[in-house]
This record gives structure tokens, sequence and C-alpha cells, in this order.
């Protein structure tokens, strides 16, 4: 790190006392509905947040990076393209909550459901002083007394741009148009990343937010409506020893600093243990939204070529990536060499991330002094990215594509933009990849929360994906995916939703491709070869041959991993449950 990169991280160190005493209401137990709550009152309206400071308790102490995009000292590029009047990208603060609104309603069943499922934001040039932004999901309220209710649902704080969450909850008082502050309470138990890297650093946060109450623009019948058939559809949940003790004992075998919850999904029912946090046990694990990484390369690009080739056929995975692009007005090629090469890479080397373009791996790739990587990762505007995307030429470790994986994040990004436009092609303008996952794959299994971080957009909607991290999924989202590729892409009323060859490739041998890892399970039956889903702090996904899938999420750190060991103790466990 230079010397003016060491004096950026200095001034965005945040100082504070550490081990300050939570207040008795950040502890999880006050956003759970006490036995015998009385009936509730109905509530609609938008609570108009204000921007913040929270308190932050770190260990170590005075180890809270206030300012990460100062901190890296990486992103002059970016700084740059902040729109007129837009807070500077080197003031956002992680130690505010943001001033966003929240559009809630409470049903008279006591539901208490966000307005929005995705991702809460404003456009860069709106953007509030905090590097945060929300993302809520369904809760509970319960009657008080004095005719005042509280509302208390999960809510995470997130930034479209990385791949990690905070996870936590929020709640807050309402009686006759009244309502009270907004409590909220987080903690960096998901996996982490862009602030913190490693299991030494811990945060938990919290603050009473001020909240303006604004009218609500949202049809209440049919959100209610929805939610109440969703609720039909929810997985059971049960202790994970009821599966017997194979499951628990492969699942002591990993981390538990870096462990935050082991789920596995089998004849419809989602065994889980509680999930821990600094303020106790989560009373909404279902829904609480949490950061997978690179989990989200098997379940936007993977899971897309598997839909699409199932709608189209699979010769499109075929064709040319620069096919789907104009060159001079999209992209120019660095050299002759580049030009000949990319006339031969496909989308599907793309998605086994075996281009033979650009960097020769992982580390080089994001290497600091690699800014192309950075500026293709983080700048506003999708031209720009197809442009650095492109401003590369062949990796001279290899002789051509589809010869070894490097491990490339923007291959899966390109791969994705590519089907995007083959998918417009068929469909018209207008189509996208996350429009098609959520109405013909996620809705149909059951996982309509379904949501990816995008890029951002001039009218604040949501922009295309980053389709390398960003996920922000639920565990009932992926153990729910992680059984669509174990039933062979096949639904549970049999519908076949993803392409059947392409699903049993999956199994036939032991190398990358279509986005997806394999594990080689030796028995005496013979070897399997099982899919699973990877991503960056020990997150993991796995689809046994037998249909059942098994979910761990990573906890703290970017840095755990999963060993081989333990994940075919896992494999060894769901053989055992029902052989394969």
């Amino acid at each position: 790190m230079n010397a003016i990169v060491r004096l950026a991280a200095a001034a965005a160190v945040l100082s504070f006392p550490a081990f300050a005493e939570a207040p008795e209401w950040t502890s999880a137990a006050a956003f759970r509905v006490p036995e015998a709550a009385g009936p509730v009152a109905t509530f609609a309206g938008t609570l108009d947040l204000v921007t913040t400071p929270m308190t932050l308790e770190t260990t170590p102490p005075d180890s809270m990076i206030r300012a990460p995009w100062a901190w890296w000292g990486i992103f002059d590029f970016l700084a740059e393209q902040d729109p007129e009047g837009a807070v500077p990208l080197f003031d956002l603060d992680a130690s505010l909550f943001p001033g966003l609104p929240l559009g809630i309603v409470v049903t008279e069943t006591g539901a208490v459901l966000p307005t929005e499922n995705g991702v809460v934001r404003t456009p860069v040039a709106q953007r509030t002083e905090s590097f945060w932004e929300l993302i809520a999901s369904p809760g509970q309220a319960w009657a008080l007394s004095k005719g005042w209710s509280r509302a208390a649902f999960p809510l995470s704080l997130l930034q479209s741009q990385e791949g990690q969450a905070w996870i936590g909850l929020a709640s807050f008082d309402y009686r006759d148009g009244e309502t009270s502050l907004l409590r909220v309470q987080f903690s960096s138990v998901s996996a982490g990343g862009f602030i913190f890297w490693d299991a030494d650093f811990d945060v938990a946060a919290w603050a009473e937010v001020p909240v303006n109450l604004a009218p609500l623009e949202a049809d209440i019948a049919t959100l209610a409506t929805t939610h109440a058939a969703e609720g039909e559809n929810r997985l059971p949940i049960r202790p994970l020893a009821e599966l017997g003790p194979a499951f628990p004992q492969a699942a002591a075998k990993l981390d538990p600093a870096g462990t935050l919850a082991v789920a596995v999904l089998a004849d419809g029912v989602l065994y889980m243990d509680e999930v821990e946090t600094p303020f106790g046990q989560h009373p909404y694990p279902q829904e609480m939204r949490i950061g997978v990484w690179s989990v989200l390369k098997s379940l936007v690009p993977g899971i897309a070529a598997m839909r699409l080739a199932q709608k189209y056929g699979p010769d499109f995975l075929d064709t040319p990536i620069v096919d789907w692009f104009e060159e001079e007005a999209e992209f120019n090629y660095v050299d002759d060499a580049a030009r000949t090469r990319w006339q031969h890479v496909t989308i599907r080397h793309a998605l086994d991330m075996s281009t033979g373009m650009g960097a020769a791996g992982y580390d080089p790739n994001w290497a600091m002094e690699n800014l192309n990587t950075y500026a293709w990762s983080y700048s506003y505007a999708l031209r720009d990215q197809i442009r650095h995307y492109f401003n590369v030429g062949p990796n001279l470790d290899v002789g051509g594509p589809g010869e070894t994986m490097a491990y490339i994040d923007q291959d899966m990004w390109i791969a994705t933009l590519a089907m995007e436009r083959f998918l417009e092609s068929k469909e018209g303008p207008g189509a996208t990849i996350l429009g098609m996952l959520g109405a013909e794959v996620y809705g149909p299994i059951g996982a309509p929360e379904f949501v990816s971080g995008t890029g951002y957009t001039e009218t604040g909607e949501p922009g295309f994906p980053f389709a390398a991290w960003g996920v922000l999924p639920t565990i009932d989202t992926l153990a729910r995916a992680g059984a669509l590729i174990a039933a062979g892409g096949k639904g549970a009323d049999g519908d076949q939703i993803l392409h059947p060859d392409l699903i049993a490739s999956l199994s036939e041998n032991s190398d990358y491709g279509l986005a997806f890892w394999r594990h080689e399970a030796a028995s005496d039956a013979g070897t399997a070869i099982v899919p699973y889903m990877s991503g960056s702090g020990g997150n993991t996904v796995i689809s046994a041959p037998n249909g059942m899938s098994i979910v761990v999420l990573g906890r703290d750190s970017y840095n755990v991993e999963i060993s081989d060991e333990t994940a075919l103790m896992l494999i060894d466990a769901a053989r055992s449950h029902t052989p394969f």
C-alpha cells in the first residue's frame, strides 16, 4: 500500500469506544412475537427514513472502515463519474444508516409486508450520505398496550456493487397515524468482503432512526393475497438432528467461527438449527437476506443458460460472444491477436471460464494495479463496462479458448449480457435475464423473493446484474435452487424448467462448467459426480443425486473455505439418508 493510500486508510478508520453496551431493545428476542400477543392493528404507510449515525461495536476496537471507497485508494476513476449534485463517492459513510423510503403494510393477520421485494436505493445522483442501501423481508406485528402495535421485520444493509450484506432486524410502533422511531440492529455475520476480509473482524451496529410517515402507493389487497399464497408454499422447518446423526456430525466438522448456518432440504422439509447472531437467535431465519458472493454465478448465468436452452435449444451457447456486440460502436479490439482469438470465444467458454482472454487467473485479474478489471466492475454505465471487458488481449499461457479454466469474474458477466441479447432476439426489447429467471424459474419453484444486485440506472430501477456476485437470497431460495438441480431441472409439478441434457452434463465429469463446480464422491457403489454452487466466505449449495439440497452459509469472513473432506462428509450424510 503506498503512502497516499495509507493516509486515506488512516483518515477512513472510525474511532469510537469499544464494547459499548447495546440497549435492551437490540436483543433479537425483542423482535419476536411474544406468546399470547393480542389482535394487531393494520397499517399501511411509507416510512421516509432519515440518514442517521449508528452506534458501532467492533472487534478489534477502532477497526471500522468508515469511508470504504476512500480506504481502497484505487477508485479515483469512479469518483470522477459522480453525477452533478451527488454526494461525493469518497464521503459515503459506512457508519450511517441510509435515509431511504420503506413502504410497509401490516395485514389483519399480523403479517408485516415490505412493498419493495428488491433493493431499496436511489439513483446515484440522489444517493444518501451513507455507504449502504437496504433490503427488507416479511416479518410479524403484535399488539402492545394503549392502542399501540409493533411491527418487526428482517432488514439487511447492503451495497449494490458488492456481495456482502449485514443482516439485521427493524421494528417500529404505530397507532392512529403515529409511528415511533425505527429501531434497527445489524451484525457482520454474513460472509464479508469489501469492508472486512477476515474472521478477526466483527461489527455490531444499532440506531434509532427518525421516521416521517407518508402515504403509501401500493395495491394492498394484492400484496396481502400474494403473501398468503406464498405462505402456503412455505417450507416447514425441523431441527437438523431429525435427519439422523450423520448431518450434525458432518456439520460439526465445519469451522464454527466461519459458519452461519447449515440447512438441508429433503422431501419438502427444511432441516436447520437456529441462526445465532451477536444479538441472539434470529427470529426470522427463513426471511433474512444474506450475501453469498459467487454462488450467484450458478444462480444467474448458469441457471439462465439452462432455462434458455430449454426454451430455445442449446445452440446459442456455441455462438461467438462478439456476435452479440458491435465493434467500434461498443468496443475495440486491443490488437490483431485479440481480434483473432475473440472470434472463437463462445458463450459456453465464458460460462466455463475458459475464454483464453485476459489475465491468467483470479489474483492477477484483481491485482490492484490491474485497474481495467476494477473499471469494468464498478463503472456506472453499461457501455463503459462493455468497453473495459473487451479491453484485454489473449492469455498467453494458453493456445486458445476452451483449454484451461482461469477464474475471471467478468466472463460470467459477459455471458449473461450476451444471453440477454439472445433472449431479446427471441422475445423483443425489454426482455431481461432477471425477468425470465423470476417468472420462469424462481417463481415456479417457490422462491419469488429472488433478488440480485444490479448496476445503477438514472431512474432508480434495477439495472443489469453483475452476474458474478451480488445475489441477496434467503436460505429458502438457495435450498430450492439446489433442489431444482438435484431434480434434473424439474419443478415440483414435474414441469421441465431447465434443459435436461445440460443438467446431466453437470454430473459427467469433475471439470468446472456452466458456472457449476463438482465434487467426486466415491462409495462402494462407485463414484458420483455431485454439482455444487460455491461463493467466497464458506458459502455452498450442494445438489445431491438423491434429490437433497445442502446449504452452508459462511460467517464473518471472505476467506473461510469448506474443505473437500467436509463437503464429502455432507454428501455422505445425504447418501446415508437416501442411498445413491
